[in-house]
């Protein structure tokens, strides 16, 4: 527990630092996982901190709303990067990763509600697999609020060694079979466990990729970043209301 306070502590005081120096109207762009309702968080998904409560995303974005934060889709996002959205205030970026069925049972109804836009990053493999928490091809259908992107065909796997990724591991050519297998648009990327690789930015490119992100930096987005190496922020469900504040002015 104190472990978690304090890596939360440093979070804060970086994410104030941050805020506090020249970002050049940067955009936050929020990284969550899945939701669900505040019955199976309370029971079935108490100790699981990348899953949040129906109760705490939509206190998250009744913030957003009543504060008058827009929220840009990755076409919008990429206009801002390229440079033909000049000044962006007050904007965030919702993205959602690993492509849980809970994301149109429980994220998409609020994103209308509020008449958000979000992003989801699919797993391709879980889409015609019988793993049921996952979507499966017929969920994926992108609309005016949400929209569904890669986050690799099979690259979600852990690897031999302390901490790694198989993303970390595999060879070039064998990351590029993945996005040549993957169903799911590789148009927008999201690096399997947010792992991304500064050796692959060919394969990305020559598989339609426009912008990758991953975690490797709690920091706003800017121009001045790398395409294929944007930085997010992850929400967790210990993550308070006053940090989100904090990072999205």
């Amino acid at each position: 527990m104190f472990v978690c306070f304090f890596c939360l502590l440093l979070l804060l005081v970086y994410g104030l630092f941050q805020s506090n120096n020249s970002q050049n109207g940067g955009i936050a762009v929020l990284g969550y996982h899945g939701v669900v309702s505040d019955e199976e968080k309370n029971t079935l998904k108490a100790d699981d901190k990348y899953t949040l409560s129906v109760s705490q995303f939509r206190s998250q974005m009744q913030y957003l709303y009543e504060n008058g934060f827009k929220t840009l889709s990755m076409q919008e996002l990429l206009d801002y990067y390229n440079g033909k959205i000049v000044e962006v205030t007050k904007a965030v970026v919702l993205t959602f990763d690993d492509g849980y069925k809970n994301f149109n049972e429980f994220v998409k109804p609020i994103i209308e509600e509020f008449n958000f836009k979000a992003t989801c990053f699919v797993i391709g493999k879980h889409t015609d697999d019988d793993r049921e928490e996952f979507l499966k091809s017929q969920d994926i259908v992108n609309t005016e609020n949400v929209e569904y992107y890669s986050h690799s065909y099979n690259l979600h796997r852990t690897a031999k060694g302390i901490d790694k990724k198989i993303i970390e591991v595999l060879s070039k050519e064998e990351i590029d079979s993945d996005f040549k297998n993957n169903t799911v648009s590789s148009e927008f990327f999201a690096f399997p466990y947010g792992r991304s690789r500064k050796d692959i930015d060919d394969i990305l490119e020559n598989n339609g990729v426009k912008l990758a992100f991953s975690y490797n930096q709690y920091r706003k987005m800017t121009r001045n970043d790398d395409r294929y190496y944007l930085p997010r922020y992850m929400i967790l469900d210990s993550t308070p209301l006053f940090y989100l504040k904090l990072i999205t002015e």
